[in-house]
């Protein structure tokens, strides 16, 4: 389902050409996702990985602030392409993947707006909340978290943009 969430997150916001990547996000990704696979100690644990222009973000849930320090570590030592990393994992008890449906109405409402208002930005939805990413403007970045806080079911927006100009 992960998996599922983000192909359809970056086939509906990939960046326009204005905004092309001198980094591969793509191999960036997959080698990041691989090291947190290939590690034992994250079978337990729920991490998204997302790159977008070399700036790559952890989101999901992992079960202790040592697994949340191992992520960040295992994601910087899987590519040294990252120009940010961005941890965003949540430390929880026990794994809950009960929001995911409110998740997919939150991002069936940005789907709707975001890309007259941003298309260069990418939307990352874990558990209500949404975590913004890509290259904007001030004022564009500004005018997409201000559309998207008014969402019925946002908890949350945390910013994470490349700002240009």
């Amino acid at each position: 389902m992960k998996g599922f969430f983000t192909l359809l997150l970056v086939s509906v916001f990939s960046m326009p050409l204005a905004f092309a990547q001198a980094v591969n996000d793509d191999d960036i990704t997959n080698r990041v996702n691989q090291a947190i696979i290939n590690n034992d100690n994250f079978s337990s644990s729920d991490v998204l990985v997302v790159s977008i222009n070399g700036y790559v973000m952890l989101a999901g849930q992992v079960l202790s602030d040592d697994l949340k320090q191992e992520a960040s570590v295992t994601a910087a030592f899987a590519s040294m392409h990252i120009r940010r990393l961005i941890n965003e994992l949540e430390v929880v008890d026990a794994l809950d993947t009960s929001f995911a449906d409110s998740d997919q109405a939150i991002l069936n409402q940005i789907i709707e707006v975001i890309p007259e208002l941003s298309p260069a930005t990418m939307p990352v939805i874990h558990n209500g909340v949404v975590h913004l990413m890509g290259q904007v403007t001030r004022d564009k970045g500004s005018e997409v978290a201000n559309t998207i806080s008014r969402m019925d079911g946002v908890k949350n927006i945390r910013i994470s943009y490349e700002y240009i100009q």
